[in-house]
């Protein structure tokens, strides 16, 4: 990892934004607390407030008044100092080492005198039954309210220095396109070629990441990259979507192919054009989660295609709730407006009717402001774009 990529990127006027939000959403929801559990997002709304990847079983204590603690496994060796080193916000004082977290969280709420108020927790859906069940033994007078769209509503719209770190993201992404584009040739396995965008990620600091990868045509769906030999006109969907190990991710997908598109194909990549053009015109603030959802879905049944798969927001990392859905019924829905400031990765997988291939996939980042949507993955912005020679 380059050297510049291992120093803290936010400031204190940012962790003093957050935490000043979050404490007067509590104190305006009647909330003495808020728990966030590492479980929830691979720990994403954890390190939203210490500034330090939130592993699955860490949890952070955030009263409405006073000092927020952070809980660690203790079978992890991470301490106080440790995280202090990396920049946690927490001092290494308000950090504990936890042989069980759900009985440690509740002897902390007892030893601050919260034992018999509301507290919010993000999630339920994350944390498991026996650690609820433990918790509520030691500490029956707390009133548990779910709070993932209260603590979401702080962590959507994104701060000025939020959005120059996701564009720094957002240029990995850039690079790691180019270099598959670049070295990309028939005969070669789809995994000799995604190698070469691996390589970008690995010298710029990328940890979690999905790389996808479309080269059959009979095929209705991405796989990641494997043995199967890329052939000449077969077109090809390439998608590496990462987050950066200081956090931030990107997510930018391409249709790269050798010759002109015709038929059902051409008819599907002008579809994925009129879209990226509704996206600007129409994702506005105050949007419900589903319309959304139901704009994209009742633009593709129009065109005579069906589609899944149709987006999330991004933040910290590169799949942030919520999801767009355009349904209740949905495995991923979450009731949620559109916010000014947010990040979105819109991306369909179209196909024809009955989840029948041909396939076809582009997608890109768009930042929902209070008046216009920006198009922020704007390189390599052909319908489809070309590979050299």
């Amino acid at each position: 990892m380059p050297q510049e990529e291992a120093k803290p990127e936010l400031s204190l006027k940012e962790k003093e934004r957050r935490w000043s939000l979050l404490r007067g959403k509590l104190k305006a929801a009647g909330l003495s607390a808020l728990l966030v559990y590492g479980g929830t997002q691979l720990g994403v709304p954890v390190h939203y407030l210490t500034r330090v990847w939130g592993g699955k079983l860490n949890m952070v204590i955030f009263p409405a008044e006073g000092n927020p603690l952070l809980l660690v496994p203790s079978n992890t060796g991470i301490t106080g100092d440790t995280l202090s080193r990396q920049g946690c916000w927490i001092p290494a004082g308000d950090v504990h080492s936890s042989p069980n977290l759900a009985a440690d969280a509740a002897r902390h709420i007892i030893r601050l005198g919260l034992q018999k108020s509301k507290i919010g927790i993000d999630s339920f859906r994350f944390w498991p039954v026996f650690e609820h069940q433990t918790f509520n033994e030691l500490c029956p007078g707390v009133q548990l309210v779910e709070s993932h769209r209260l603590f979401g509503e702080i962590r959507g719209p994104k701060s000025d220095e939020e959005l120059a770190v996701m564009r720094k993201a957002i240029l990995i992404s850039d690079m790691a396109h180019y270099a598959f584009l670049a070295n990309v040739r028939p005969g070669m396995t789809e995994l000799e070629a995604a190698g070469y965008a691996n390589a970008v990620l690995e010298s710029h600091g990328v940890g979690d990441r999905i790389i996808l990868i479309h080269s059959r045509p009979e095929m209705a769906y991405p796989t990641r990259p494997g043995p199967t030999l890329i052939e000449k006109p077969n077109p090809l969907t390439f998608s590496p979507e990462f987050t950066r190990n200081l956090g931030y991710g990107a997510q930018m997908i391409r249709a790269y192919w050798w010759e002109e598109p015709k038929g059902i194909y051409k008819k599907m990549l002008e579809l994925c054009g009129a879209m990226r053009q509704m996206i600007i015109e129409e994702f506005r603030p105050g949007l419900e989660i589903t319309g959304a959802g139901k704009k994209l879905e009742d633009m593709v049944e129009r065109w005579g295609f069906e589609c899944d798969k149709l987006g999330h927001a991004v933040g910290l990392s590169y799949g942030d709730a919520p999801y767009l859905t355009a349904s209740p019924e949905e495995r991923d829905y979450m009731a949620w407006t559109i916010l000014p400031g947010e990040v979105y990765e819109v991306h369909p997988m179209i196909r024809n009717k009955g989840g029948k291939p041909p396939f076809v996939m582009i997608g890109d980042m768009f930042h929902i402001g209070q008046d216009a949507t920006r198009w922020m993955t704007t390189t390599l912005p052909g319908i489809p774009e070309y590979i050299p020679g």
